[in-house]
């Protein structure tokens, strides 16, 4: 019987940047909701996106936003905040290669000094961000920052980086755009074990969705792992499962079956 799932969002609900999902799924959530079933979302978007996206019932779900940086239920309330001296360095090392921008995210609101940056979370996300004249300056207690390259941050910031950094905090891919660093130890994954624990919930009873490398801790919490089809290859290795993609509405499909008592999967050849 599953009595958790948790999903991520862009590339696995919706589209990047996009911000209206299926209404289907509100109706589908609802009445596993009833049932006594958990509902996730975990993004590495900020809270006041995620609430837009489920804005008809985002007062009953578990947001885990920042990927997991800062949770949101109505139990329970947390953010894990980076060492200031960390976040200069990191900000530093990445904006040293041409045309990469930082976004420094605290649990309410997101920093930045580039005004596309600025514009493109604010206008496409419906962030509630800063524009500030310099990001060295923020004083926040900043919970994840974010590397964004138009042309993928993963590329771009070289393998120097991932040597400096990867033993020091956690870096993952969040989308094409997005390099992603935290806390070690701070991910999806780890988050949805919190709720597992509390809730006395096991993997064989969890369900979990994904498209991208910060979601394959996520999807290890979960017996019933999917990747969506147009994920990531090393997200679809990760997985137990694969469903449709996005565009297709392939975790709805998923959901339908729960409610329906047979779960619907396309297994890996």
């Amino acid at each position: 019987m599953i009595k958790l799932i948790a999903t991520d969002i862009d590339g696995t609900l919706l589209e990047d940047g996009t911000l209206e999902l299926n209404p289907e799924y509100f109706d589908v959530i609802r009445e596993l909701q009833s049932r006594g079933v958990l509902f996730i979302a975990a993004s590495g978007r900020q809270r006041k996106s995620i609430e837009t996206v489920f804005e008809p019932i985002k007062d009953d779900i578990i947001m885990l936003s920042e990927n997991g940086a800062v949770i949101t239920s109505k139990e329970f309330k947390h953010r894990d905040v980076m060492d200031p001296f960390i976040v200069k360095s990191i900000i530093e090392d990445a904006e040293a290669h041409n045309r990469c921008h930082a976004l420094l995210c605290a649990a309410h609101e997101s920093y930045t000094d580039n005004k596309g940056l600025y514009e493109y979370m604010k206008n496409e996300y419906g962030y509630e961000i800063v524009l500030v004249h310099d990001i060295m300056k923020v004083k926040a207690d900043i919970c994840k920052v974010s590397i964004f390259h138009q042309d993928g941050p993963e590329k771009v910031v070289g393998d120097e980086f991932f040597k400096k950094w990867g033993a020091s905090i956690y870096l993952a891919s969040a989308g094409e755009l997005w390099l992603d660093c935290m806390n070690t130890g701070v991910n999806k994954g780890t988050s949805v074990k919190r709720f597992q624990e509390a809730y006395n919930i096991s993997k064989d009873e969890t369900l979990a969705f994904g498209d991208n490398n910060n979601d394959i801790e996520m999807l290890k919490r979960a017996t019933h792992s999917f990747a969506v089809a147009n994920a990531r290859e090393e997200v679809k290795e990760a997985a137990n499962f694969i469903t449709d993609s996005n565009k297709e509405d392939g975790v709805l499909k998923v959901l339908k079956a729960v409610l329906d008592g047979e779960l619907y999967w396309c297994k890996k050849e």
